[in-house]
């Protein structure tokens, strides 16, 4: 097996996977993250000076350990806050600088694609025609087959940029109605659910004081217990929330929001639950570098 390191600029967190690959197999070997929130402040699609400056700091300091291991090669992209951004510009350039990589800035559907083939890539049985989630700090992506094609879907919602844009949950719902309806007359068999709100919940739900992905990884969330967890966070202090085992404290403010996007998300799918993922779109994007695929 070849050991890779993948980077993701998300515009929460700054995430480094490092593992080995043969196949479609994925062995993890190290994951680290750093919130940074990217996002914060973008008002009018413009980052801010000082989260893109701790955003490009945590790059520089994860690749420096990534490359502690020797990888065969190491590759970082960008989602959802420097994609929209209206001076993007300023990211690649401090991370260019600090980090000496360059950053490649991927749009939805490839976030989308990478995510659904790292999700299938952690299942330990295959399943049939399943949906893989993911919610992020600034969009949620949807991978589902439809007419024996893989569709994938990006919608501009995610924590973050729920919290930052006051969205309620009308907004929400009305932003994610026509993916939602368009998945629907798949009528998927299997739901995977990735990223920070979805492990995270896992976490809450097993209260864990440590986070473990391998009790995270296959866990079943039912959508009432979804439902339950969205009304008691609400309901708690945001000082309560930082107290919570299984809760990052720089989680704490968003959420709230990220569960409330993913319980829309349940209720409008009619969904009973959904089996929580630790592989997603890293996994995807090493299996993508073994390959050598291009990404841009």
């Amino acid at each position: 097996m070849t050991l890779y390191a993948a980077l993701d600029i998300g515009s929460n967190s700054v995430r480094l996977l490092l593992g080995e690959v043969a196949g479609e197999h994925v062995k993890p070997r190290r994951a680290e993250l750093r919130s940074t929130r990217l996002l914060a402040g973008a008002t009018g699609g413009w980052l801010q000076e000082e989260p893109v400056r701790r955003t490009a700091a945590a790059v520089a300091e994860l690749a420096g350990l990534a490359r502690g291991y020797h990888p065969a090669g190491m590759a970082c992209i960008a989602t959802s806050a420097a994609r929209e951004a209206r001076n993007p510009e300023i990211l690649t350039a401090a991370v260019a600088t600090g980090a000496g990589l360059d950053v490649i800035i991927i749009d939805g559907s490839v976030e989308a694609r990478l995510t659904y083939r790292g999700a299938l890539a952690g299942l330990t049985v295959p399943v049939d025609n399943p949906l893989v989630i993911d919610i992020g700090g600034g969009s949620t992506e949807f991978s589902w087959r439809e007419g024996g094609e893989v569709q994938f879907t990006s919608v501009r919602v995610g924590a973050v940029r729920v919290m930052e844009e006051s969205l309620d949950r009308e907004a929400i719902r009305s932003l994610l109605a026509p993916v939602l309806a368009r998945v629907r007359k798949s009528r998927p068999g299997f739901i995977i659910g990735t990223g920070g709100t979805i492990t995270t919940l896992a976490a809450l739900e097993l209260a864990l004081p440590t986070y473990r992905p391998e009790l995270v990884h296959g866990l079943v969330l039912p959508a009432g217990r979804v439902e339950d967890w969205r009304r008691r966070l609400a309901a708690l202090p945001l000082e309560a929330r930082r107290n919570l085992p299984g809760l990052q404290p720089e989680r704490a403010d968003i959420i709230v929001a990220g569960v409330t996007i993913l319980e829309i998300i349940l209720a409008g799918l009619g969904a009973a639950g959904l089996q929580v993922s630790e592989a997603d779109l890293l996994w995807g994007l090493l299996l993508a570098m073994a390959r050598g695929e291009r990404l841009k």
